[in-house]
């Protein structure tokens, strides 16, 4: 949910977003917005949920106006602890290549492999 309570996923075209990892289960948009708030005008803030259970998936996205405002607030604030966790703070990445997001931590994408047999039993001779 976006942290000024907008019905549909906001207009992030012309901004610039940073991805917020590590953040606890219970952190909210409210509580993010003031530590943002400083650096910039904050856009949005979008913490996504699980869709089964309705928690936090332990991440966040924090999306500034301007470039310079969002380099500062990456500068200013990864690392830094929150609710008692180090959070980490980075330009968020888009696209194919990107990296996925699971449960808080960036996995890798590996390549998808072609033709291969996803069996664990020997081929036949």
């Amino acid at each position: 949910m976006s942290h000024f309570g907008r019905s549909g996923p906001p207009d992030i075209k012309d901004t610039y977003s940073l991805l917020v990892l590590n953040i606890t289960f219970r952190t909210t948009a409210d509580d993010l917005f003031p530590l943002f708030h400083k650096y910039g005008k904050v856009v949005d803030i979008f913490i996504p949920r699980d869709r089964r259970t309705g928690e936090s998936r332990g991440f966040a996205f924090v999306r500034y106006k301007y470039a310079e405002e969002a380099q500062k607030a990456v500068e200013k604030l990864d690392g830094r602890n929150v609710d008692g966790r180090e959070i980490m703070v980075q330009f968020a990445k888009y696209g194919p290549n990107a990296e996925r997001i699971s449960k808080g931590r960036i996995v890798e994408i590996l390549p998808k492999t072609k033709g291969r047999s996803r069996s664990r039993s020997p081929r036949p001779r």
